[in-house]
């Protein structure tokens, strides 16, 4: 017996609303896609030249400091000679390891693998980071991040942007970085401050140019107790640094600091970029980690907000910052989204995709123009939530308002 049109209707009505949105789906297909892409592209690059550039530096430093004591691994001549020892060819004296100690001792344990096996491995272990930090961000708050399809494109959107896809092909920190980030944020949300506060003093110890601000947001919006913590925690390991290298190795590395400040190909994701280095690009970069700082303490009721005017006042004002840097930007869009942003930022975040893109092609000024219309998005964010909220109240039908439906 056929069954009535109405009736069937129903179904086909109901099987439509079963399905999401097409601009979601459109926008998880095009990030997978790309990340299938990256995937084909890292595997290429992987089987073509297996030590990767900045994970060999940690791992050259990391066995300079193993076999001849920590005091050296800043030594250029050791460099070389061991850079050759574990990947056949020398360093570049422009590219050479000058991150803080505490960032070669994270690869001891793969020290003693090729150099080959060790960036697969810390591949693999910065890959497992990225997904624990974006479930420990989105899982707790499934009520308010929407759809699983919706959570899932986010983390595909973050793996599809190419400077997470440049920080994979490095084998750099960044990844490391985001995922202590991350747990110190989950503290933060749970008020366990002071664990929150230890934990954020270790990425600052390995990329402190990602989030140098941003314990100096948390103290202005008035939470001292993990900026406490964090200064305790930070005295610990600097004492630690400072006792590893002595007086020759700190000389050392304040020599290699130097030698690649004053190299102007060394800072690609700064202000310099634009209009050189000098007193204009750094006033500019002061001005802005000031003004990410000011909003922070004038939306200091909002933990989320003045997590992301940290980190992106920390890039912002940065005068060393490469592509993949950039990356750290993506916990704090996790962060704010979690608040159903205003339109304009949700707006300014798919604008800040397609900055982050032309990174790939060597067009840094997008994504230097973008961070500062973020950070003042970002202290405009609850007034523009109460315009959306308001327009969203006029167009409601009258009847919604207590008053007659138009007929």
């Amino acid at each position: 017996m056929r069954r009535p049109a109405a009736v069937e209707r129903g179904d086909v009505q109901s099987q439509r609303l079963n399905l999401p949105p097409l601009w979601l789906a459109v926008c998880a297909m095009t990030a997978a896609i790309t990340v299938a892409f990256g995937v084909s592209r890292w595997i290429d690059h992987f089987t073509s030249d297996p030590n990767a550039e900045d994970f060999s530096l940690h791992v050259v430093a990391a066995d300079v400091g193993i076999s001849h004591g920590w005091s050296h691994i800043y030594d250029l001549d050791l460099m070389k000679v061991t850079s050759i020892a574990l990947t056949g060819k020398p360093i570049d004296t422009t590219h050479v390891f000058m991150a803080p100690p505490p960032s070669a001792w994270m690869v001891v344990p793969l020290a003693g693998l090729p150099v080959p096996t060790g960036y697969a491995i810390w591949t693999l272990i910065n890959l497992a980071a990225l997904i624990a930090a974006w479930w420990l961000i989105w899982k707790p708050n499934e009520r308010l991040s929407g759809s699983r399809l919706a959570r899932v494109t986010v983390l595909l959107v973050s793996l599809a942007i190419w400077p997470m896809h440049y920080q994979f092909w490095l084998g750099q920190w960044v990844v490391a970085s985001l995922a202590l980030l991350a747990v110190s944020w989950w503290l933060l949300q749970r008020d366990r401050q002071v664990l929150a506060g230890i934990v954020l003093a270790v990425p600052f110890f390995l990329k402190p140019q990602l989030m140098l601000l941003l314990p100096v947001a948390l103290l202005v919006s008035g939470r001292w107790k993990p900026v406490a913590a964090f200064a305790v925690t930070g005295a610990v390991i600097g004492a630690l640094t400072a006792l590893s290298l002595g007086w020759s190795g700190i000389s050392s590395w304040l020599s290699i600091v130097a030698q690649i400040k004053a190299d102007r190909f060394q800072g690609p994701l700064t202000y310099s970029v634009i209009f050189g280095q000098g007193w204009l690009a750094t006033g500019i970069e002061v001005t802005l980690g000031v003004a990410a700082l000011i909003l922070a303490w004038y939306r200091r009721e909002r933990l989320d907000l003045v997590f992301a005017l940290g980190l992106v006042g920390s890039t912002a004002s940065a005068t060393y910052l490469h592509e993949d840097d950039i990356a750290i930007l993506v916990l704090a869009a996790w962060i704010l989204l979690l608040s159903r942003p205003s339109r304009p930022q949700q707006v300014w975040l798919i604008v800040g995709i397609a900055a982050a893109q032309f990174i790939a092609i060597g067009q840094p000024i997008p994504m230097l123009l973008w961070e500062p219309g973020w950070i003042a998005l970002l202290g405009l964010e609850p007034f523009l939530k109460r315009l959306d909220v308001r327009r969203s109240a006029g167009r409601e039908p009258a009847s919604t308002l207590g008053e007659p439906a138009a007929p």
